[in-house]
């Protein structure tokens, strides 16, 4: 079987910390490269966004004075317009002016709607300023190093006329897209500012400036731009304001998102790309600025410190695993080939000390402690191991006597070191086990009459404590049934109690009820006082109705012929008053004769209730008394069933003793027969000295001073 052939602990160590160090340099050198290049990058970044938005600031700048300068000729030409000033030539002079002031500016225009500007277009035709229709449409641009004055043209033709009727319709600042134009026979890149001019809601006219870009690109191309980057510059559609590459000018490009971003350019590889938007005041759209950083010139300066580290790396590792290596050969591998070689003697049994070079590794002089510890060791067991032979050899004969029952024998041989006190103590432990012996085999023949003994006691007491027994259980049987009828006088006690209190609740209604009649009847009697008030009224009336009566008879007589029917009508109230007076009469006395009978069933029903109070009085005595009688019942019928349950116990706790004693005779026969058992077994030994065996004397005297079984059988008797 093939096995491999192992290396040297030197070889070893110096390996594999060459290895350990190499991983650790080699992460270090890898994080420390990715740091610097993440550093690189982060500059970079920071840098570069500098860069856009000065790129993007030096765009506005260029841009604020033309869209200054064409608002304000905007707002010149409405000033003029509002103070009435609608001569033509002064406008052209303001355009004139504008397109002096600012050197930018290539040309400045306007154009106006058919008869917007001033109602008179058809004056117009054919001068400065104007086309065919009359229209004001000036354009001054520049010619040479003077300006020129032209009419636009194309104006009102879609499509190529969308810088006039873009912002026409939307009523809003519009920045055109840039184009190239020629300008004296050269390419000029050229945009243009438009501004609506607007009455209300209605758009009359635009005004605008051109303006050309070739010193944009010259302040954009002069910028000395950090890690050799370059700069573009889109529209608000995208086409190319500015790039170092001038065939692109005014060409289709690709929008870019804002931010920062990792791409990758046709020329220059991978980049880092800043987008910037670039927005203008009063204007919807705007354009972009795009700068783009190789990566490589970015990571340049990381690339040549990662080479450097990398060498310089690998210089240290070998270096280091080169001194390792001496290192670990005269620390180790020395050292552990000389205590290799002892290790050797000692397992092949020679255990004479030898010679050592003294040595300065803590984990070597350990190791060497270890080494004479088990030469000492082994020493120690060649000693131990004859006297342990020894030692089982005078045992093993020992307890083969004993085996044999011979408890005199004892170990003779002398031992050494610790094997002498196991000598002494065998000795001494043969001797208390003889010793013991010889006790119980004289406690034997005590037990053996004190259990038989024991065994006629424990069955007299049994039967008597089953004669308790039965009588306790008549005597529960009897508690209980006078406990069941004392609950039941309890119960029937408690029955009465509350049909006396139902009784007593009842007579406190009916005195209720009682009042409540007399209370009626006092109510009766003071509405009958009240009614003869009222009948005393009645009669007042009918007096003064008879006196009327009277008078009108008098004045109908004193009329003559003339008062008869009133004379008639008198005599009938009279005849009325007279009936209503002897009416009130009538229930006068009626209503006398009522309130005396009401005054006597007031008096009635009066001394109804006080019967009633008395009555009550006397049930509510009735009920106490019950009460009372009910609560000794009661009292008497829980004290009756806990004298029943103390009888169950005493009852239970008589059969538990009855079994118990049971168990007890059970026991003491069990220990009759092993008294008898351990004689037979304790005759098995010999002994140098055998007991002696209790006389008849001697168990007549246990008998008669004292033994608990008589006291038992004179207390139960």
């Amino acid at each position: 079987m093939y096995s491999k052939k192992p290396k040297s602990l030197a070889a070893m160590l110096s390996a594999r910390g060459a290895i350990a160090i190499a991983c650790f340099v080699s992460l270090g050198s890898g994080l420390t490269g990715f740091m610097l290049e993440h550093s690189a990058k982060l500059r970079a970044r920071e840098t570069g966004a500098i860069v856009a938005d000065q790129v993007t600031a030096q765009i506005r700048n260029q841009f604020e004075r033309p869209i200054g300068t064409a608002e304000a000729m905007k707002a010149a030409m409405i000033a003029a317009r509002g103070m009435s000033v609608s001569n033509r030539k002064i406008h052209l002079g303001i355009i004139r002016s504008t397109l002096i002031s600012d050197p930018q500016l290539f040309s400045a225009w306007a154009a106006w709607e058919p008869n917007a500007f001033d109602g008179n277009d058809a004056a117009a035709v054919g001068t400065p300023g104007h086309d065919n229709s009359g229209r004001f449409v000036p354009y001054w641009h520049r010619s040479g190093s003077s300006v020129a004055l032209e009419p636009l043209r194309d104006y009102d033709k879609p499509g190529v006329g969308d810088w006039y009727f873009v912002p026409l319709r939307s009523g809003k600042p519009t920045m055109i897209e840039p184009n190239m134009y020629q300008v004296e026979g050269r390419d000029m890149l050229m945009t243009s500012v438009e501004l609506p001019i607007m009455n209300g809601s209605r758009a009359m006219g635009v005004v605008g400036v051109d303006i050309g870009l070739d010193d944009l690109a010259r302040t954009i191309g002069s910028m000395n731009l950090p890690f050799g980057g370059e700069v573009e510059i889109l529209s608000a559609k995208g086409l190319y304001v500015y790039s170092k590459n001038k065939a692109l000018l005014g060409k289709q490009g690709t929008q870019s998102p804002e931010g920062v971003t990792v791409t990758r350019d046709p020329a220059l590889g991978k980049v880092i790309q800043i987008v910037r938007p670039v927005r203008f005041a009063g204007f919807e759209s705007g354009w972009t600025v795009r700068l783009k950083l190789p990566m490589s010139a970015v990571l340049a300066d990381a690339r040549m410190a990662e080479i450097a580290l990398l060498a310089s790396a690998l210089a240290m590792l070998i270096g280091l695993a080169f001194v390792l290596r001496l290192a670990a050969v005269r620390i180790v591998g020395h050292p552990l080939n000389d205590l290799s070689a002892e290790m050797d003697q000692l397992a092949s049994g020679e255990l004479a000390d030898r010679p050592r070079a003294p040595s300065n590794a803590l984990e070597i002089a350990r190791m060497r402690d270890a080494v004479d510890v088990f030469r000492t060791n082994a020493r120690e067991k060649r000693q131990a191991d004859d006297d342990q032979k020894l030692v089982v050899e005078s045992l093993a004969s020992t307890l083969a006597q004993l085996a044999e029952g011979d408890l005199a024998s004892r170990i003779k041989a002398p031992f050494s070191g610790d094997y002498q006190q196991i000598k002494t103590d065998f000795n001494a432990a043969m001797d208390k086990l003889e010793g013991a012996m010889i006790s119980v085999a004289k406690s034997v023949v005590d037990v053996r009459s004190g259990s038989g003994e024991i065994s006629g006691a424990s069955d007299d007491l049994s039967r008597r404590t089953e004669q308790q027994a039965a009588s306790l259980e008549e005597t529960a049987a009897a508690m209980d049934e006078i406990t069941s009828t004392v609950r039941q006088t309890a119960a029937g006690a408690n029955r009465a109690n509350a049909i006396v209190h139902e009784t007593q609740m009842q007579a406190q209604d009916s005195g209720e009820v009682v009042r409540q009649a007399v209370e009626a009847m006092a109510d009766i009697e003071r509405s009958s006082a009240e009614i003869t008030e009222i009948i005393t009224v009645i009669e007042g009336i009918a007096f003064q109705t008879n006196l009327l009566a009277l008078n009108a008879g008098v004045e109908a007589a004193r009329a003559g012929e003339s008062g008869k029917g009133f004379a008639v009508v008198a005599s009938e109230v009279r005849a009325l008053a007279l009936r209503s007076s002897d009416a009130a009469k009538d229930i006068r006395a009626r209503i006398t004769a009522s309130s005396e009978q009401v005054e006597t069933g007031v008096a009635l029903v009066s001394r109804a209730g006080e019967a009633l109070e008395r009555i009550i009085g006397r049930v509510g005595e009735i009920s106490g008394v019950v009460r009372t009688i009910a609560e000794s019942a009661e009292q008497q019928a829980t004290g009756l069933q806990q004298v029943n349950l103390a009888v169950a116990e005493m009852d239970g706790v008589t059969q538990q003793n009855a079994a118990m004693v049971e168990e007890a005779a059970a026991v003491a026969r069990n220990l009759a027969g092993e008294a008898e058992a351990l004689a037979r077994e304790v005759a098995r030994f010999r002994l140098s000295q055998a007991p002696a065996a209790a006389s008849a004397g001697q168990r007549r005297s246990r008998q008669t001073d004292g033994w608990p079984g008589e006291s038992l059988h004179a207390a139960a008797a």
